[in-house]
């Protein structure tokens, strides 16, 4: 029962069931058209047996076929040897007969009345399958014929005629005495049956080796292709025991471990792919939420080694009301600061992570920064702002997230900007993107600072600018991450004319 529920198993006992119905199916048409053949080359034999020695009647291959042979001399000279002749007249009644060595089954085997009635009427040959008393099958031809004499036959012996017809034969003739006056006219209609049947056991019995021949063939190829469709099938399933083997080893801990299968347009490949990338965005998520609690320990150790001095200090006893109110003003301002902090480190973690629900829509680019240089003007009123838009910039992103982003570089350009420092905001087209830049004046970054000022809470000392506590180094981070869910890209640039912050994004249509 284990292997039975095995996948390898099931699609082997599947492919072998599939081949046995289509060998079947192939047994018993060629079955059945190896008989249909040798059934057909008998009935033409016996057609051709029925005319061998009838004389041209006028009536085409299909008419009756005349005769100057009275009945039983007819009856003595068709067929061969195992082929009962029989002559009939138009009712079915037997006229003349002769078995030349048929068995019993065979020479007593007929046709419903209304079968030579058919024959004589329609003057056309018919060919029946009857079934025999010892269970064998017998083949009867029924061929129209016109007699154009009656009476009784010389037989093959030698015989003595008197008068008209009347006459004794003593040869092997199978006919009774009668008389020999003509009884119809050449050319005419048929009015006899000449019945030719032979037994079927000799194409029954090769029918039965030649099944029982492709019975055993069938039986290796059966063989042959359930072996195949086993190693196929073990070939095939190889890639999806190297995702199951992959899967146990992420479940067990291992995070680092892929499939490692082939790019393809297969399913297989496709499906390793996928798993490929499931494994690496739950890595990601598992990474991201590490780094937050690591970051959250680091950042939130100060605020809260603050509050809990201040506390202490509140707890001493009597303090004079001037200390009291300081000490609650900081304690608060510690608080906002641990607020904002872990605000920023939740968005930053969902956007890394890909759970923050951005919600994009048509916006114009340059709409924005207008807007944001607007607001640059109050946040640094002691700061040049200068703002450049070359025309629309349409884009699809989230308003308020990419607002957020540029808001971050804005603020970040006027605090390391010198006072009556420029701040400029451009919004341009380039390669069929729109891209939004921010610059100012001031001393420009290092090489090794441009490389890491989006890590989270990285921190340039080379402004030579004090912090006052309030950045704890996660605006830039927060950029990156906005800009990249919304399928752009951000770069930052510094030379000693300025430092420059762009964001790029692809052009809406």
């Amino acid at each position: 029962m284990t292997r039975l529920r095995s996948l390898r198993w099931r699609l082997g006992l599947l492919y072998a069931g599939l081949a046995a119905i289509m060998l079947a199916i192939v047994l018993v048409t060629v079955g059945a058209v190896v008989e249909a053949a040798l059934v057909r080359s008998a009935a033409e034999r016996l057609e051709i047996e029925a005319g061998l020695v009838v004389a041209d009647a006028g009536g085409g291959p299909k008419g009756p076929r005349a005769t100057d042979l009275a009945a039983g001399d007819l009856a003595t000279v068709l067929g061969g040897q195992g082929t009962a002749v029989v002559i009939l007249d138009a009712t079915g009644a037997t006229t003349a007969a002769q078995p030349n060595g048929a068995p019993a089954p065979v020479f007593d085997a007929r046709l419903d009345p209304a079968d030579y009635a058919a024959v004589v009427a329609d003057a056309r040959t018919i060919q029946r399958i009857r079934p025999a008393a010892d269970g064998s099958r017998v083949l009867v031809v029924a061929a129209p014929v016109q007699l154009r004499t009656t009476g009784a036959g010389n037989g093959n012996g030698n015989g003595n005629g008197k008068g008209n017809g009347n006459g004794i034969g003593k040869g092997l003739g199978n006919q009774n005495p009668g008389n020999g006056n003509a009884a119809t006219v050449p050319g005419g209609p048929a009015n006899a049956v000449a019945q030719l049947a032979i037994s079927l056991g000799p194409i029954d019995a090769a029918l039965a080796d030649l099944r029982w021949r492709i019975a055993l063939v069938g039986l290796a190829v059966l063989a042959a292709v359930i072996a195949l469709a086993w190693l196929v099938t073990g070939l095939g399933l190889r890639p999806l025991a190297r995702i199951a083997g992959a899967a146990d080893r992420i479940a067990a801990g291992d995070l680092a471990a892929r499939t490692g299968l082939p790019g393809g347009g297969d399913e297989v490949g496709r499906l390793g792919n996928a798993f490929d990338r499931m494994a690496d965005r739950v890595d990601a998520t598992l990474g991201a939420q590490r780094q937050f609690a690591a970051d959250a320990s680091h950042e939130l150790r100060s605020p809260l080694t603050v509050l809990g001095g201040y506390v202490d200090v509140l707890g001493r006893g009597e303090i004079d009301p001037a200390t009291k109110d300081r000490t609650l003003v900081a304690m608060r301002r510690e608080i906002d600061r641990l607020s904002r902090l872990s605000a920023d480190l939740l968005l930053l973690t969902q956007l890394e992570a890909g759970g923050s629900r951005l919600a994009p829509r048509p916006v114009d680019l340059g709409v924005l920064i207008e807007d944001i240089g607007a607001a640059a003007t109050v946040i640094g009123p002691d700061r040049r702002v200068e703002i450049v838009r070359n025309g629309p910039l349409p884009i699809v992103a989230d308003p308020d997230r990419l607002t957020q982003a540029l808001m971050n570089l804005v603020d970040n350009a006027i605090r390391h900007a010198p006072a009556g420092g420029l701040v400029r905001l451009t919004g341009s087209r380039e390669n069929g993107e729109a891209v939004a830049e921010v610059s100012n004046e001031g001393q420009p970054l290092a090489a090794d600072d441009l490389g890491r000022v989006f890590d989270r809470f990285y921190r340039s000392d080379t402004t030579g600018r004090p912090g006052d506590g309030s950045h704890a180094g996660l605006g830039l981070a927060i950029v990156k991450a906005i800009v990249e869910a919304s399928g752009g890209t951000v770069a930052a640039a510094s030379d000693r004319t300025s430092t420059r912050f762009s964001i790029r994004l692809p052009i809406s249509a």
